[in-house]
């Protein structure tokens, strides 16, 4: 779920006077002005005092960290933090709609039998307790509908009917830093690379430092929030680091590419791979991977088997959110500079896009033509075949 980008986003923007959000971003400006006033009025900019050098080597040993989505001598194509954490807000809307929809198709159809024939749908006449509790029925199901659509829906959208995922490319040729992101979560947006700032303090040993996420960012200039004098946009990028040592490697491998050369950094253990799958969507729950890599999942077997149950319906959401989203790709001004060929970005585009919805309906037929003891080649037979 990209609720950490959806709070950045809505944090760097103009909100209505006394909302929430506007608090929200008073109340920030306020503690960070006490925390300059401790530091004597010395000016606390984020980014500004830079805490990593591009140009100093931080780690001996370099890690992909099983993060990288793509890597040729041009660019290199990098996950985000809140990629795999997605599908309990998908379970819990997705229970709510399996309550409103029949709850509105059996109102529906009692409503057009009162209207249409002056008695309740089981034939008896109707009553003034029945009339009552059929108004109540509706009382209830009108503003729950008003609330989820008005309010709930658009949570949703952190982890469905959005991207799938959202890619930071780094490109040795331009020296660019890409963000891919949808317009609500601040849009697609290019930084130069000597601009970028990876916040890992210089001479931290690594039993005080934690692990974590690699957080990269710059100033920018579009600032709109009317309570702060400066603005920045961050990228959480890759997957959580078991240490600061970790995360030091993981940055390494990124800086090297883009400081040295392509062939100085090794060839990924294994890509990232862009395929909705359903066993993988259970595994990617059940590893309780949380930040600073602190893997519960991997620490307590017995409490992985004991939550089975609950690991199984939170990868089927975290499988449906994936399926109601949408795959991505950077606009074409990035490919072609990125030297992307573009039919094969189109053939991937629409082979992410098609194919997950085309298998994944197959296989729900084999299961049901399985349970209830049916040809499986049915379809095949409708449309004509032999």
């Amino acid at each position: 779920m990209y609720y950490m980008e959806w709070l950045q986003a809505m944090g760097s923007r103009r909100h209505k006077t006394g909302s929430w959000m506007d608090s929200v971003q008073r109340d920030v400006a306020s503690k960070m002005a006490v925390r300059e006033a401790k530091l004597k009025g010395k000016q606390l900019e984020v980014w500004q005092g830079r805490e990593t050098d591009l140009k100093e080597v931080r780690a001996e040993t370099l890690d992909d960290n099983n993060a990288i989505y793509c890597k040729t001598n041009t660019y290199l194509d990098v996950c985000t933090y809140n990629d795999d954490k997605r599908g309990l807000l998908s379970v819990v809307m997705g229970a709510l709609l399996y309550g409103l929809v029949p709850w509105w198709y059996w109102d529906t159809v009692e409503w057009y039998t009162i209207i249409t024939t002056g008695k309740a749908p089981s034939g008896s006449s109707l009553s003034t307790e029945y009339i009552l509790i059929v108004l109540i029925g509706i009382g209830i199901l009108i503003p729950l509908t008003y609330v989820f659509f008005r309010y709930l829906l658009k949570f949703w959208r952190l982890e469905a009917f959005t991207m799938r995922r959202l890619v930071v490319r780094f490109n040795r040729e331009t020296r660019k830093v890409y963000f891919l992101r949808p317009t609500f979560l601040g849009g697609v947006k290019a930084y130069n690379w000597e601009d970028i700032d990876a916040a890992l303090p210089k001479d931290m040993p690594n039993h005080e430092g934690m692990g974590g996420m690699l957080m990269i960012g710059t100033r920018v200039a579009d600032n709109q929030n009317p309570h702060s004098p400066f603005a920045t946009d961050v990228a959480f990028v890759g997957n959580a680091c078991r240490d600061y040592q970790h995360l030091l490697s993981f940055w390494e491998y990124i800086r090297r590419f883009m400081e040295d050369d392509a062939d100085t950094v090794p060839a990924p253990k294994r890509l990232r791979s862009k395929w909705p799958n359903p066993l993988r969507s259970m595994l990617t729950v059940s590893r309780l991977s949380l930040p600073g890599g602190f893997d519960l999942g991997r620490m307590f077997l017995w409490l992985r088997l004991v939550l089975a149950p609950v690991f199984f319906i939170w990868g089927l959401g975290h499988y449906a959110s994936l399926l109601l989203s949408y795959e991505p790709r950077f606009p074409k001004a990035i490919r072609v500079a990125s030297h992307e060929s573009e039919a094969r970005s189109l053939l991937a585009l629409l082979g992410y896009n098609l194919l997950p919805p085309l298998y994944t309906a197959a296989g729900l037929w084999l299961w049901f033509a399985w349970q209830h003891d049916l040809d499986w080649r049915l379809p095949w037979l409708w449309l004509g075949g032999r």
